[in-house]
């Protein structure tokens, strides 16, 4: 059983607001992650130029790459993380991050059928803890508000 305080639902108006951004987010992940390769480097071409400039740090790319897309991909899943408790106060966040791995899981799968993309388990692995992140740091802004407002 976890002791985070379940997410307050939020009012009719701001739950509406965010089902519109969660959709809209997952519009922007399913061009992110389904876009042909081609196109997906507009996209994601940020990873390449910022490994680049790393190699004049001293960084090969060959490093810095790989870790700078493990580092995108945490991110791209932070929302999901965060905003799916919104939508479903009551979900545990064991289930949360589950859909997580269960969205993830369908990407990767999908991707095998692209033929401009390709599948890894890093990403299932990133994704993941992309969304534990999400719901680890929407919990600590929880307790945060509620003890300041317990405290005025």
């Amino acid at each position: 059983m976890h002791t985070t305080a379940a997410p307050p639902a939020p009012a009719h108006g701001r739950q509406l607001t965010v089902r519109l951004v969660f959709g809209l987010y997952l519009f922007a992940v399913c061009v992110i992650v389904f876009a042909p390769q081609p196109d997906a480097e507009r996209f994601t071409g940020i990873v390449a130029i910022v490994a680049r400039a790393l190699e004049g740090w001293g960084v090969p790319f060959d490093i810095g790459y790989p870790v700078l897309e493990f580092a995108a991909n945490v991110a791209l899943f932070v929302p999901f993380g965060i905003l799916v408790p919104l939508i479903a106060p009551l979900w545990h966040p064991w289930l949360v991050m589950a859909s997580g791995f269960a969205l993830s899981c369908l990407i990767e799968f999908t991707q095998t059928a692209l033929p401009s993309r390709f599948p890894t388990a890093s990403d299932l692995l990133a994704n993941t803890l992309g969304t534990a992140l999400g719901v680890g740091l929407l919990a600590a802004f929880m307790r945060l508000r509620s003890r300041a407002r317990r405290s005025a």
